[in-house]
């Protein structure tokens, strides 16, 4: 069965640590990816609008430079007007670039005058021209040219491919003449450019993907193989604070059941002892005046003892803190801490409505209890003020008093001062706090008083 139990424990250390380890990487590689995946798509894009723009840029640069170059002819009004357009007509049937780039020419009516690598058009009217999609680019050229100057992207025949392919034309008008003049890019190229660095992207992120897997594959067998040699010294560790926190319960029940017989021996005893010996004496006293003096002493003896019993009643566990709550419980301990002792207590509070866990109520009520309890007895103090207040989503308590306070050195912590902390119940109240997750400070000079602060979060209470 041992053999069983320790297995079962290594495999529970180590599906501990490696399922959170796959479950973060994962995590974080599908963040990670997911935001490469945009970037890169971000990039792209921009990469097409860049060259795009660049495309752009040169058909108005080529359309400007045909204009420039057939202008001394297109402007000298002693040319006859037909000898001046068939020499622009010629001019502007030369100027190509490129592979497939060309000027072309068409009137305001449709006519076809210049096409450099389709002759056969020429003199044809070609108003009603589609597309394959059906867009009438002519007429769209057209009407860019004469409001100016602008730009019509369709699918045309590529002269080098023989097949229908993206194109973007610029076109600007000569009014004189009524003709449309412009130039076209096919820019299915620009997809090509692309595709090529989407692979490249593609290709980086696959690398990092196989160095993430392996970086992955590396860490979960060295987290198995430490969770396997560890798992004796996590086990010893445990048993050892096991061993401790059950101490620490037994030493508090102790010290609780200790307190309790004192102050049963030191009061209630005490007092009913006392009633007895005054009833004793009724029995034997002849007087009648004493027989009254005694029975009135016996009874405010038993008086005594029931007010004792209820103290020590409510200290166990005040019904207030059951039936009201923190506030009305702590409200009720400070009355009687003034009754029966020459403080001056304050209590100021901002958490009138406030619910929270029955076990943070009595660790609170516990840790309020202790305190002035040690300032009963230790602080040789004037007032104490009780404060519980939020500060943003936190509650803070703090206890402070104007006693003869605790020297530095002893709330340094060390086995030596020890002693000190359990006689005053610090390392109670600190172990009280820190099971609710909350933190305990204790601040205090010799002869400046003490203050007891605790901070919770009010998100966990």
């Amino acid at each position: 069965m041992g053999f069983v139990s320790n297995r079962r424990l290594t495999i529970n250390i180590i599906l501990l640590s490696i399922v959170p380890l796959i479950v973060v990487v994962s995590i974080v590689a599908g963040i990670l990816f997911g935001q490469a995946k945009q970037l890169v798509s971000e990039q792209v894009e921009l990469t097409r609008k860049n060259i795009l723009a660049a495309k752009r840029q040169e058909l108005v640069q080529y359309v400007e430079m045909a204009v420039k170059s057939i202008e001394p002819y297109y402007l000298d009004e002693s040319l006859a007007p037909d000898l001046a357009k068939q020499i622009v007509a010629e001019k502007l049937n030369q100027l190509t670039y490129g592979s497939d780039g060309y000027i072309f020419v068409y009137t305001w009516e449709g006519d076809a005058l210049v096409l450099p690598y389709q002759q056969e058009r020429i003199g044809k009217n070609w108003w009603d021209v589609e597309d394959v999609k059906g867009k009438k680019l002519l007429q769209e050229l057209i009407k860019a040219g004469r409001s100016g100057g602008g730009f019509v992207d369709y699918l045309w025949h590529k002269p080098s491919k023989k097949e229908p392919l993206p194109k973007l034309s610029y076109a600007v008008s000569l009014d004189k003449w009524q003709w449309m003049v412009g130039t076209g890019v096919y820019i299915d190229d620009i997809e090509s450019q692309v595709n090529h660095i989407q692979n490249g992207f593609d290709q980086n992120i696959g690398k990092t993907s196989s160095a993430l897997f392996g970086v992955v594959i590396i860490a979960v067998s060295v987290i198995a193989a430490l969770g396997a040699s560890l798992n004796l010294n996590v086990r010893r560790l445990a048993n050892q604070q096991l061993s401790v926190l059950n101490q620490q319960i037994i030493d508090s029940q102790e010290n609780e059941r200790r307190r309790v017989s004192r102050e049963l021996h030191d009061g209630v005893n005490q007092l009913l002892v006392a009633a007895k010996y005054r009833l004793d004496n009724v029995a034997q006293e002849k007087n009648e005046a004493k027989k009254e003096l005694e029975l009135d002493a016996s009874k405010n003896a038993m008086e005594h003892a029931i007010v004792e019993l209820r103290r020590i009643s409510r200290d166990l566990r005040p019904p207030q803190l059951d039936d009201l709550g923190l506030v009305a419980g702590i409200e009720a301990y400070i009355n009687e801490l003034r009754e029966r002792t020459q403080l001056e207590l304050v209590f100021e509070h901002d958490i009138d409505g406030e619910e929270f866990l029955p076990e943070v109520e009595t660790t609170l009520y516990r840790v309020v209890q202790e305190a002035l309890h040690n300032v009963e007895k230790h602080a040789n103090a004037q007032g104490v003020d009780v404060i519980m207040q939020r500060e943003g989503r936190m509650l803070i308590l703090t206890v402070s008093d104007d006693g003869v306070g605790i020297p530095a050195k002893l709330l340094k912590s060390g086995k030596r001062h020890q002693a000190i902390f359990e006689h005053m119940g610090l390392q109670n109240m600190r172990e009280r706090i820190q099971a609710i997750g909350g933190t305990f400070t204790v601040t205090s000079e010799q002869g400046q008083g003490t203050e007891v602060r605790v901070s919770l979060n009010m998100e966990f209470v």
